[in-house]
């Protein structure tokens, strides 16, 4: 094999000295700027290898020059006509971070960790869009593809068409998106919301192919979803498909609000209202966003025991001498009655109607996305909504790996979920989880080949503190034990430094975005899935809607420009339409 070096780019210079893991680097006077990737050629004992290097740090040197004052001093009382004599010795010392390694074996490109060195003096070459675009894609294939679209290759200031992907099979390890206010984690969402619709509507044109669905309940803060940021959003996208594709891959809904009234007349069509009864909500739900003490915890147990789903209206209905009969002190009730009064002052909450939970879990169960507005929601109530949403969708999985048949999996259900929610959804899930039939001695299926489930944790310093996570937390345990059941975490925060080490040791890939300041840089390089040590520069330099992905699974950390929303969705908005349609045919024409 010989590589068509010309691929790799301009040639820049040389390799200087350095180890496995720095490399310093002698090139031309060129404009280089931090962050920009390197490919250096070596050719040793016939192993062909492409080396990718990262700048980390740029120092001016001049070629046999010790003093480096004194000629600038020289050329300012001599002028232009000494700068002339030593232009040529003008070079840009470079140094930085080896990254690793491609290495075609069998015809395939495999890249390793930088256990090795380049040649003695090996080329450098600085990569050009547009010319080492198709290259590197093809080098770096094994780290970059997946089904989940995140951005393109940054190298510096530019970036090559090289998109970079997350494996939908990786979704349950746990994801982190961490950045400042004003970082683009709102476009960032939006961009992945649209690549999960857009993997989703690829599943349903090609039944035939191998493909897995993905299911999304995405919290939305600042209501910028459904709308968009500036001129489209993902209700443009729902909007674009035919009626019958999007019955298949959006569902007769995807927008949950407070108020369905103050919602625009074209998103109300796919919206539903966010309720939810008393009587599905658990303890551990309650425990998950606030601590309890320790006799507070043990009379809300006791009660739950004693009276099922009817525990809330138990606890807010009693009165100081029935607490005194059943020797609960008045300090306690009260303390409880008083962490429980949101629930009566809440419009989402409710102790009786028509609850949206069995939807949600429907909706979850085929595949779909969920955009919720929670910006007219307290904390408290989207943390909880967030919890039980969670905690509901793990125990229905956990009931189904749990059992052998669809028989134990009923068994299973119904000591684990209230019954008043079981009971509306058991029909569906038989068919969701039998493989074959619905029958009790059909034999159920294996979590891991349901639809894969994204769930949104944000804002998450508030519920995923280190004081949380020592008692019953939802998260803790989703956490550590939701690839087994396919669901995985999606955490959005402005830190990284308070959020607990449970959460942080279990989170497998990270998009990290631009910054706040130097403790958080530090907590940020701590908690990588690889190392990037010798970052911190960067970070301090990013711009909005760049950002460094790191993942457990892959050697390489990914820096990457996040595209707009709008930019991507006018580029692709025609594939929505369905071939054939005569709105596709106008639009091709």
């Amino acid at each position: 094999m010989s590589l068509d070096r010309d691929k790799l780019g301009e040639l820049y210079g040389k390799v200087g000295v350095g180890n496995q893991t720095t490399l310093g680097i002698m090139g031309n006077n060129r404009d280089i700027s931090v962050g920009e990737i390197f490919m250096i050629y070596s050719h040793r004992d016939g192993h062909e290898r492409v080396f990718f290097f990262r700048v980390l740090g740029l120092e001016n040197y001049l070629r046999q020059v010790e003093d480096l004052a004194r000629v600038a001093g020289t050329l300012m009382v001599e002028g232009d006509a000494y700068l002339s004599g030593i232009e040529r010795n003008m070079l840009l010392s470079v140094g930085g971070r080896m990254l690793g390694y491609a290495e075609k074996i069998d015809e395939k490109w495999t890249f390793r960790s930088p256990r090795r060195l380049p040649d003695h003096l090996a080329s450098v070459y600085r990569p050009v869009p547009g010319t080492s675009d198709e290259f590197v894609k093809e080098m770096l294939e094994c780290q970059t593809d997946g089904e989940i679209y995140v951005g393109d290759l940054q190298v510096g200031e530019d970036t090559l068409d090289v998109p970079i992907k997350i494996p939908a099979k990786f979704l349950p390890m746990h994801v982190g998106i961490f950045g400042s206010t004003g970082a683009g984690k709102s476009n960032l969402m939006m961009v992945l919301i649209k690549s999960i619709i857009d993997n989703n509507l690829n599943a349903f044109r090609k039944p035939n192919q191998e493909s897995t669905r993905i299911s999304a309940f995405c919290i939305d803060p600042h209501d910028e979803f459904a709308k968009g940021v500036d001129k489209f959003g993902i209700q443009h996208v729902v909007e674009d498909m035919s009626a019958t594709t999007r019955s298949e891959v959006i569902g007769d809904f995807y927008y949950l609000t407070t108020h369905k009234r103050a919602t625009t007349r074209d998103i109300r069509k796919y919206a539903r209202e966010i309720r939810i009864l008393w009587s599905e909500i658990q303890p551990r739900d309650l425990y998950s966003i606030r601590e309890y003490t320790a006799e507070m915890t043990s009379f809300i147990d006791s009660q739950y025991s004693a009276k099922g789903e009817d525990w809330i209206t138990t606890i807010l209905n009693m009165d100081e001498e029935t607490a005194d009969a059943a020797n609960v002190q008045k300090g306690t009730l009260r303390a409880v009655k008083r962490r429980l009064s949101f629930l009566r002052r809440s419009l989402i909450y409710i102790e009786s109607g028509n609850s949206i939970l069995s939807e949600i879990f429907f909706a979850m169960e085929t595949g779909r996305i969920l955009v919720v507005n929670t910006s007219l929601m307290s904390d408290k109530a989207q943390f909880l909504l967030t919890t039980i949403v969670t905690r509901t969708l793990s125990d229905m999985r956990r009931a189904l790996k749990s059992s052998g048949n669809l028989g134990d999996f009923e068994n299973q259900g119904q000591m684990r979920l209230p019954p008043s929610f079981f009971s509306k959804v058991k029909a569906q899930a038989r068919a969701f989880y039998g493989y074959g039939g619905v029958d009790d001695d059909t034999p159920v299926q294996d979590p891991r080949s349901l639809p894969v489930i994204q769930v949104t944790v944000e804002e998450a310093p508030s519920i995923l503190n280190p004081e949380l996570m020592r008692g019953q937390s939802v998260f803790k345990d989703i956490s550590r034990q939701g690839r087994k059941f396919n669901i995985g975490l999606l955490v959005v925060s402005q830190q990284v430094s308070v959020l607990d080490n449970v959460i942080l040791s279990q989170m497998n890939t990270e998009i990290n975005l631009r910054l706040g300041n130097e403790r958080e840089i530090r907590a940020c390089i701590e908690n990588a899935s690889v190392n990037i040590s010798g970052f911190e520069n960067e970070f301090r330099v990013m711009s909005r809607g760049e950002a460094i992905v790191t993942q457990s699974y892959r050697e390489l950390p990914l820096p990457l420009r996040i595209p707009l929303f709008d930019d991507i969705y006018e580029k692709d908005k025609h594939s929505y339409k369905d071939k054939g349609s005569k709105k596709s045919q106008e639009h091709i024409l």
